[in-house]
């Protein structure tokens, strides 16, 4: 090959041209990700089937993780393998995390498992803090600490820090609790239940979001991205 074609493939355009150039000294990228409501454009159809489909994945793990991983106590799983894929969801598409870890815990961990109607109403609102929390607080402080908004860098020092600091210990803690005091406050589980399954559900999810979660957001976060699908505003 002579030197004019070389030149001239390196001037065509690169595969994915719509991929954005990444920050220097960063693996995250120059897309802005945010919690705006007003002034958005609506969301793609490729977000809606991506979001879709994510629930449907959430409600069908959740469903599967309490009624065959159950740790013997009603609706508490000892491997709550839902929940490293309900993080990933949550960081990639934004405001949708409400309604997929609602839709998921209410449908999936309630309803399919056997908690009655008026306990799982309640008990679905759990999610919106263990999905919700991490969306949240990385949509707010991730660009302010130098770390990707959608956790692409996890495996960096800082990026694990604060994935641990941000999305695995105070969702899964307060979670545990707050989903425990549920089910005793509706009569579903008696009170001495409270300490074992909150030990349960915190450590065995913390575990599962730090080893599921983070190898997903590092695997499939970019490509995610690069297809469009990911939420950059509040929805859409």
């Amino acid at each position: 090959m002579d030197e004019s074609s070389e030149k001239l493939l390196k001037e065509q355009p690169a595969e994915h041209p719509s991929e954005p150039p990444p920050i220097e000294g960063s693996v995250s990228t120059t897309i802005d990700y945010s919690l705006r409501l007003r002034n958005t454009p609506p969301p793609s159809a490729g977000q809606l089937v991506a979001v879709a489909v994510a629930a449907a994945v959430y409600t069908i793990l959740s469903w599967l993780s309490a009624s065959l991983l159950s740790s013997g106590i009603p609706v508490v799983s000892f491997l709550f393998v839902a929940i490293g894929f309900g993080i990933p969801f949550a960081l990639w598409f934004g405001g949708w995390a409400f309604v997929i870890a609602y839709i998921g815990n209410f449908v999936g961990a309630g309803l399919l498992v056997g908690t009655p109607l008026l306990v799982a109403l309640p008990f679905g609102t759990v999610d919106l803090i263990q999905l919700g929390l991490p969306m949240v607080l990385y949509r707010l402080l991730a660009k302010r600490f130098g770390v990707s908004p959608i956790g692409k860098d996890v495996f960096t020092v800082r990026g694990f820090i604060f994935f641990l600091l941000c999305a695995v210990l105070p969702n899964n803690i307060i979670g545990g609790l707050y989903g425990n005091l549920i089910l005793i406050w509706a009569g579903f589980n008696p009170p001495s239940t409270l300490l074992p399954a909150w030990f349960i559900w915190s450590v065995s999810n913390i575990v599962i979001t730090a080893v599921i979660g983070s190898i997903l957001l590092n695997s499939l976060g970019p490509v995610v991205e690069r297809f469009g699908l990911t939420v950059r505003n509040a929805f859409s």
